[in-house]
């Protein structure tokens, strides 16, 4: 870690620990139980983390689904302290390695169709249906290549069926 991201470090973690102290005087009254600390604890970072969250998405549209997600990433490496152990600023909750292409694309995959099909569930009963999954992920890709490759997104489009087009043929002859 350089020099001045351990001073940033450092002047994060009193910043913290100053509002923890300070979150704790206040519940000196309710000492005797614990639950109620803890239960204070917990609303005093979900506003921290809703407030920061609502904050980022006012700035960049989706920016609190990221937020949240580096939250649970950093949660599962405990915290900051965690992360400065490991050395290494570039964490991820799949510890996949930073030049294993193949394998980050099937876990985008598998967590796309795990949401999609969880997703399906959620609907009425009526509305559960294959086709009701092909034109979900026909909306996402619609809507993700509008926002996120508007000036080409047309051969993004026909390279991508390109892609399907050959993973399909792959999948075939393996059953074959």
């Amino acid at each position: 870690m350089h020099k001045s991201d351990k001073v940033l470090f450092e002047e994060q973690k009193q910043i913290m620990t100053d509002a923890l102290l300070k979150m704790s005087k206040l519940s000196e009254s309710n000492s005797k139980e614990s639950s109620g600390y803890l239960e204070m604890t917990k609303m005093f970072l979900i506003g921290i983390m809703s407030t920061a969250a609502d904050l980022a998405e006012v700035r960049s549209q989706g920016a609190s689904h990221w937020l949240y997600a580096e939250m649970e990433a950093s949660a599962r490496h405990r915290g900051l302290e965690g992360i400065a152990k490991a050395g290494r600023p570039l964490y991820s909750l799949s510890d996949i390695a930073e030049n294993d292409f193949p394998v980050a694309m099937n876990y985008i995959g598998q967590n796309l169709s795990t949401t999609l099909f969880k997703s399906i569930h959620e609907l009425p009963v009526p509305l559960r249906t294959q086709e009701m999954l092909l034109r979900g992920v026909e909306c996402l890709l619609g809507n993700l290549l509008h926002q996120k490759f508007s000036s080409n997104a047309h051969d993004i489009l026909d390279s991508l069926c390109e892609h399907v087009h050959m993973a399909l043929n792959d999948l075939e002859s393996r059953s074959g």
